[in-house]
């Protein structure tokens, strides 16, 4: 699986525990990336609402979907190689991405 900027896919959870590690995640990197076809930037997608959380609502999926009222995490970062990848789930629009990003970088300046 090669996944682009703006892409949703499973992969493990480095801060889950048990026998469900498994999350959606959000990929926002971009082209810049030095090993980008390798390894990725992504940010967790959540059942759970918190106060800076972007919901992902149906509206802004070009195609797939999650089963259940999900939530972007811009603070929850995670750098997943391809390898780690279980599943494409589907693709979000490059301007709810750009926001995300925005979120993120917020929390590095």
């Amino acid at each position: 699986m090669q996944p682009d900027r703006g892409d949703i896919v499973r992969s493990s959870d480095p801060f889950k525990f048990g026998d469900d590690r498994q999350r959606p995640w959000l990929i926002v990197n971009n082209d810049t990336h030095p090993f980008g076809d390798q390894q990725y930037i992504a940010v967790a997608i959540s059942t759970k609402e918190y106060g800076d959380s972007l919901s992902l609502t149906d509206d802004l999926w070009e195609v797939g979907s999650v089963p259940r009222e999900s939530f972007v995490s811009p603070w929850a970062v995670h750098s997943p190689r391809k390898e780690d990848f279980v599943a494409w789930q589907g693709r979000v629009e490059d301007a709810f991405v750009d926001r995300v990003v925005e979120q993120v970088e917020g929390y590095l300046r």
